[in-house]
Formats: C-alpha cells, sequence, structure tokens
C-alpha cells in the first residue's frame, strides 16, 4: 500500500488519478487489450422519419405524374371517352395532393404539415372532385345558362385561391429542397396566367367583328396545365429525400510506439 507520504508508484492502481480525465480514452489503450465500446447514438427514429418521407414523394409524385399522363391521353381525344374518365383523373389528383399534404405516417409533408397548407391543399384536392360528381348527378343540360356558369367558374376559382395559398405555404416552409420551394407557384402562375390572358382576349375579340381562330390558343393553354403537373411529380420523385447511411463502426486505435 502506498503511504501518504511517498508518491505512488507507476503500476499502482492509485496512479489512475493522476491522469487527467482527457487521456483516459479509448485511444490510449495498451496494446492487446480491447478497446472499450463507445456509445453510439440510435438512429431507428431518424431512419424512420426518411423512409416516410421519401414514401410519401414516391407515392404523391407518381399519382401526379398518372393524373398528368391520364389527363393528356383523355384530352380531345375520342378513342378514350370513356364516361366517368372525368371521375378517375380528378381522383388520382385528389389522392397525390391528400397524401404530399399529409404525409405517410405523418412524414414527408410537402407543407411541413402547416394547417394553412393542409387546408389549401385539401381543398384544391377535393373540389374538382366534388364538381364532377355534381355534373355527374345532375347533369348540366339540367342548369339554365347562368347558374352552370357562375356554380362551373366558382369552383375554378376555388380551386385556384386554394392552390395559391397551398403553394406559397411550400415556399416559406422548410419541408422542400430550397431550389424546389416555389417551383410549384410558378407552375401555377403560369398556367392560370395562360388561362386568364386567353379568356380576356377571346372576350375583348368578342367585341369586334374581326374574330382569330384561337383553336390552337386553348390547345396550348389547356396542354400546359398536365405538363406543369408532370413536372412536379418527376421533380418529386426525383428529389424523394434518401435515408441517411448507417455511421461508419468505431475503430480501435493504438497509440504510436514509443
Amino acid at each position: 500500500m502506498t503511504q501518504p507520504s511517498q508518491q505512488p508508484a507507476a503500476g499502482d492502481a492509485s496512479s489512475s488519478a493522476a491522469v487527467p480525465a482527457p487521456a483516459r480514452d479509448h485511444a490510449s489503450v495498451a496494446p492487446g487489450h480491447a478497446a472499450p465500446e463507445l456509445p453510439t447514438t440510435s438512429s431507428s427514429d431518424g431512419g424512420s422519419d426518411a423512409s416516410g418521407a421519401r414514401l410519401t414523394w414516391l407515392i404523391g409524385g407518381s399519382l401526379l405524374v398518372a393524373n398528368a399522363v391520364l389527363s393528356l391521353m383523355l384530352s380531345g381525344n375520342p378513342l378514350f371517352a370513356l364516361p366517368g374518365a372525368g371521375l378517375v383523373i380528378d381522383g388520382v389528383w385528389a389522392a397525390g395532393l391528400l397524401v404530399l399534404a399529409f404525409g405517410i405516417r405523418g412524414r414527408g409533408s410537402v407543407v411541413g404539415r402547416r394547417p394553412l397548407g393542409i387546408a389549401g391543399l385539401a381543398i384544391a384536392a377535393i373540389v374538382p372532385l366534388l364538381t364532377d360528381l355534381l355534373w355527374w348527378i345532375v347533369p348540366a343540360e339540367a342548369w339554365n345558362s347562368t347558374s352552370a356558369f357562375m356554380a362551373g367558374n366558382g369552383m375554378t376559382v376555388l380551386s385556384l385561391c386554394a392552390l395559391i395559398v397551398a403553394t406559397v405555404v411550400i415556399g416559406r416552409a422548410a419541408a422542400v429542397p430550397h431550389r424546389l420551394r416555389w417551383v410549384p407557384l410558378i407552375v401555377l402562375a403560369v398556367v392560370a396566367g395562360a388561362q386568364i390572358v386567353l379568356s380576356i382576349a377571346s372576350v375583348a375579340y368578342a367585341q369586334t367583328r374581326l374574330v382569330p381562330d384561337l383553336t390552337g390558343a386553348y390547345y396550348f393553354a389547356a396542354t400546359l396545365r398536365p405538363l406543369g403537373v408532370l413536372l412536379l411529380g418527376i421533380l418529386a420523385i426525383v428529389s424523394a429525400p434518401r435515408p441517411a447511411p448507417p455511421p461508419a463502426p468505431p475503430t480501435q486505435v493504438y497509440p504510436p510506439a514509443s
């Protein structure tokens, strides 16, 4: 045993008290002895979050792509003019927006699960489907021209306002990569702007004797919408979050030979 007045021997057990705390780590283990395992933080929760977000973006993006392809196929093509085709298209659209709004298992919401953004996407998803159901149950022939015009345009304006709110929330939230945050709003502005300009031109030319053929312009404006949706769907699939790689196992490090 070491006396109080004596210096502790180099091999004495009490000599460890004289070693500074930072020096007693796994790197100072003598050769031939196993280094103590370092504590590691479990990444199961983070991996689950990334997996849910990736699934949300893949499913939501795929539904948007399917909606765009169906819209392009059925637009003005009598071969695909099947009963209920509009319900299918709007049903796929609604499913895609709702998945992107709420996320899978609560993960991957493009609006960061903000109530205003979720409400905007939900309204934009449900209103076209309800409109199709309304025309399906009560055909347009049963309406007078004024009521049908007001109902149809009212639903369109409501959907547009909801999409504006949702895309602004997407741009302000941090749930989407910075380079893509404002892409939905830009696409919406281009599509809605083309429709508005065409509507104004139609009204303006209707008051003149010379009425140009706007068939090509109408077709172009109608094609912009599915092309924009197709672009957003592809971006969602390509930019789907990926789980972080597992951490490297701890490596035993020996002190250099003296």
